[in-house]
């Protein structure tokens, strides 16, 4: 574990890294709580929780521009270099990653809304939660375990995240109707998220062979999921963040496999 807030000869630069980077923690878990409310909302049928995900969409916004602001005066005065350097830069991309997280929520409270508002045929819609609540749990972990690796700078604690979940490289950026194995091609074998995602999207799809009327829902669950994939990946970006603070090397297009092996036989 690296300690980056605390030894500066001027302690008052102590406490700004320290508020920059809670900052980014209490935005870590408001995103955190959108993501759980958004899919409460859709599995308890909850309207008006899934509106309220929608209304806070707008403080995670303001909470990045908190975030920028404090960045921006550190820079300003500080002139941070090396490690100081590399903790604050990482520090505004993972703010960009959890705003982008927080889209996601939102996008499945709308989803929920969406869902909620179509009367008849409800029961397919129902059968397929048990795949985005395993989904869910599994996202909010690596999540949860990437702003805890961040708090404390945890190299072992980022490796976790890409062994427990892997990155969904670009997955965000390919259209919905892509076939499950295109998608299977962009995740790392043998991921939990990895299987889970696959499974929902063949279960989800066996709805439209049965009844093409609907299309309309099972498209709305299959963003659900895509979007749980997304800030899963978002987690995994934010693992790397840590990486490039402690060790100062930027890791995001490396393959996941051969670095953590790299970096745990270094260690030992």
């Amino acid at each position: 574990m690296t300690e980056v807030t605390k030894g500066h000869t001027v302690r008052k630069y102590d406490k700004e890294l320290s508020n920059a980077r809670k900052l980014v923690l209490e935005m870590g878990a408001q995103v955190l709580e959108q993501v759980r409310k958004s899919v409460s909302a859709l599995g308890e049928g909850d309207i008006g929780l899934a509106r309220e995900v929608v209304d806070n969409e707008r403080k995670i916004d303001a909470c990045e521009l908190d975030i920028d602001e404090a960045i921006f005066d550190l820079i300003a005065k500080r002139q941070p270099a090396a490690i100081d350097l590399r903790f604050i830069l990482a520090l505004s991309k993972v703010a960009g990653d959890l705003e982008r997280a927080g889209d996601k929520a939102a996008q499945i409270a709308w989803c929920a809304i969406r869902l909620m508002g179509r009367t008849s045929r409800r029961p397919a819609s129902k059968k397929i939660l048990h795949h985005i609540h395993s989904l869910d749990q599994v996202t909010r972990r690596l999540l949860e375990r990437s702003l805890d690796a961040l708090a404390k700078v945890d190299v072992d604690l980022a490796l976790d995240v890409f062994e427990d979940g892997s990155q969904l490289d670009d997955l965000a950026g390919h259209q919905s109707g892509r076939a499950t194995a295109d998608s299977h091609e962009m995740l790392e074998d043998g991921s939990e998220l990895d299987d889970g995602f696959d499974a929902a999207i063949r279960h989800a799809m066996t709805f439209v062979f049965e009844d093409t009327q609907l299309v309309g829902q099972v498209l709305d669950v299959v963003f659900v999921l895509r979007a749980l994939a997304n800030i899963g990946d978002h987690a995994g970006n934010i693992a790397e963040q840590v990486i490039f603070i402690a060790k100062g090397k930027d890791v995001r297009y490396q393959n996941k496999e051969v670095l953590i092996d790299a970096l745990r036989e270094r260690k030992a």
